[in-house]
């Protein structure tokens, strides 16, 4: 299963940088090919939250469910795609302090399921990378741009 991890490091505290990551209303701002994204319940993230995001993957409009497998905040939150997402995946972002700022370190692991199954797996796996470098540069970009 093809796994990418890469980290950024934030000119913000870690306070600022998790809270505007967990808020589900402003991902499209960070995340450079989300269309739409929910969650389930609303209100405070918690571990069996539930969140539905439409995105374009590879050029094809993609429909993934996840579920919170693992909450701290400020610290680390698993995300773990359900059985029915057209991605079979888990997401994983760390913060931490470093250097006056937040390292946001983010993973992601996962293989494709229907239509999508066909993919090689060097072609999901440069996908993942160019995914999380893009989010992380855009997160970076929006949070110290918005000081």
């Amino acid at each position: 299963m093809p796994r990418h991890e890469q980290f950024v490091v934030i000119d913000r505290p870690v306070a600022d940088v998790f809270a505007y990551m967990d808020d589900v209303s402003r991902e499209r701002e960070w995340q450079p090919h989300l269309r739409e994204a929910e969650q389930m319940p609303a209100g405070p993230t918690r571990v069996g939250t539930r969140r539905r995001y439409v995105s374009e993957f590879l050029g094809r409009r993609v429909e993934n469910t996840y579920v919170v497998r693992t909450y701290e905040p400020e610290r680390h939150i698993v995300l773990e795609s359900t059985p029915d997402s057209a991605v079979r995946a888990t997401t994983e972002v760390r913060w931490a302090s470093e250097d006056g700022g937040t390292r946001v370190t983010m993973s992601m692991e996962g293989r494709p399921s229907g239509a999508l199954r066909f993919l090689p797996g060097a072609m999901l796996e440069a996908a993942f990378a160019s995914e999380v470098s893009a989010t992380l540069r855009r997160l970076r970009d929006v949070l110290e741009g918005a000081r």
